[in-house]
């Protein structure tokens, strides 16, 4: 491409934009007008208004709405007939085979299912940002920042119209719709049936028992306390802290029910004096702060145990409930009782992964579910993904500090239907062998855990973190991170404290242990 002002020579129209920009400080519109629109253009094709500008490429457009290309719009719904009768859908790109073979295609190129996922496409798009921009991305383009501003205006008579109260209605609409679908999950595994339109968790509703078939009014932050049918409820334990019993029975292993010796004067829900190990059960509401079970509470169990040679194990209420088909498949880890078939590392193949695909396993089998990782790995057994490994930069919500070549081993677990010995050492060497790092570190669960693939990984235990509290609402957990003090609100009163007056409680962990594997070379 030529510029038509001093005849330099381009590859394509983005460097053309590019030099125009830089070299004459003109807009592509400003120079499209000036050497390249004809006479005609810019007016709409049917009713001779002004029509907007596209590209120094295009030019501008034929029409000014989608009301005067009532032509094309005819064309696009008869193709979209077409596809829905010949494929089902109403474009081609919605159909699973050529999604299929666009992923393994893409896969096969650039070694992830789509291209932008690639470190060098992502490099390639900054690069090209930067050329044209100045800026890795567009919107940290100040005038593209306010163009953007201007556009939304015009549009929306706003610079953003998330502060439009119908774009905040239909996102308050969205959420409702969401927490209404985990509301009903919940009762369903409690048995129940919603039969009224739920309002606010202080309101009350119209439950159906689905066991005794009688409808009884109660308010769903009583539900979600312990709260159950009153015609069939048993007193003095929840529904899942009987069903996680249950489970355990179904072991064949010997179990003690709230047992106040061990620990005197402290209780265990469950004690399998078999394999020194104890369960507990945490209900959300009745082992927060609510119910003075301080910092030190679970802790203080746990390392009580400890005294005894008794590893504890403490499982949240919301684990149970949402999770429970991965915490039983780590119960029967823990207790020795894996009827997983065997598989040998040595015929996995290491591969990066894609994050959709990474978070899809790791909300199957890891107790925390997807997160935000850099790196993500996958162990594969003839073409199926087994196990998974990801690793991040620091994270601000845990207190740590983004460092080059310092990095934390955030997710790794495997499949619950294999027992795949060595898997674990076989992703973090091809971590370390693939990329440049300084130091590793990552933190064990002690309500879990006492770290021992760690040690076995080579790390060293560095300290013990103090434990560290969960906001709760609604039968959830919520990262203190996320609910942290806004600008907006009084600096001398503490957060927790603006928290529980919006109704929020705080329950704690046992703490973690930090563990850190530090390059010999």
């Amino acid at each position: 491409m030529k510029c038509k002002i001093c005849k330099n020579d381009s590859k394509d129209y983005k460097l053309l934009i590019s030099h125009i920009k830089q070299k004459h400080n003109l807009s592509s519109k400003e120079y499209y007008d000036k050497y390249l629109k004809k006479e005609i253009e810019g007016i709409c094709l049917k009713c001779n208004n002004q029509t907007k500008f596209n590209s120094v490429s295009k030019g501008y457009r034929k029409f000014c709405s989608s009301k005067c290309s009532n032509s094309s719009i005819l064309t696009l719904n008869k193709t979209k007939e077409t596809n829905i009768k010949k494929y089902n859908v109403e474009h081609v790109s919605q159909r699973n085979d050529i999604k299929e073979q666009k992923k393994t295609k893409s896969i096969i190129k650039y070694g992830v299912e789509c291209p932008f996922q690639n470190d060098e496409i992502k490099e390639k798009s900054r690069k090209t940002n930067r050329q044209t921009f100045g800026v890795d991305y567009p919107t940290q383009n100040i005038e593209i920042r306010r163009k953007i501003e201007r556009t939304n205006l015009k549009r929306y008579g706003v610079n953003n119209p998330f502060e439009l109260t119908e774009i905040k209605d239909y996102i308050k609409k969205i959420k409702y719709e969401k927490f209404l679908l985990k509301i009903k999950k919940l009762l369903n595994y409690l048995d129940l049936e919603l039969c009224s339109d739920y309002k606010g968790e202080f309101d009350n509703i119209n439950i159906k028992c689905k066991k005794c078939n009688n409808i009884f009014i109660n308010k769903w932050n009583n539900i979600q306390q312990g709260s159950s049918c009153p015609y069939c409820t048993i007193v003095g334990k929840s529904k899942y802290e009987i069903d996680l019993i249950n489970f355990v029975n179904s072991l064949n292993l010997k179990i003690i029910e709230n047992d106040r010796i061990i620990i005197k004067p402290l209780e265990l829900d469950i004690y399998i004096s078999s394999k020194n190990i104890a369960i507990e059960f945490d209900g959300l509401y009745w082992h927060s702060e609510n119910f003075n079970k301080n910092k030190n509470y679970h802790l203080n169990k746990t390392e009580e145990c400890g005294k005894n040679n008794i590893k504890l194990i403490h499982i949240f209420e919301d684990e149970w409930v949402f999770k429970q088909d991965i915490v039983k498949s780590r119960l029967k880890q823990i207790l020795g009782i894996n009827k997983s078939k065997r598989i040998h590392a040595r015929k996995c193949q290491i591969r990066e992964i894609s994050p959709k695909t990474k978070n899809e396993f790791l909300n199957n089998f890891h107790i925390q579910g997807g997160d935000r990782s850099n790196i993500k790995l996958g162990a594969f057994y003839n073409n199926e993904l087994v196990s998974v490994m990801t690793f991040s930069h620091g994270s601000i919500s845990k207190g740590s500090k983004n460092i080059n070549g310092v990095w934390e081993l955030s997710r790794f677990c495997s499949n619950s239907k294999y027992h795949i010995p060595g898997i674990a050492s076989k992703l973090l060497t091809y971590f370390k062998r693939n990329y440049e790092w300084l130091e590793i570190f990552s933190y064990a669960d002690r309500r879990w855990s006492k770290g021992n693939v760690y040690y076995k990984l080579g790390f060293k235990l560095e300290h013990i973190t103090k434990p560290n509290y969960w906001y709760i609402k609604n039968q959830e957990r919520i990262h203190r991170f996320n609910l942290r003090k806004r600008s907006d609100e009084p600096k001398d009163i503490p957060e927790w404290i603006l928290r529980s007056k919006e109704g929020y409680h705080r329950i704690w962990d046992c703490g973690h242990l930090k563990f850190i594997l530090k390059c010999r070379g």
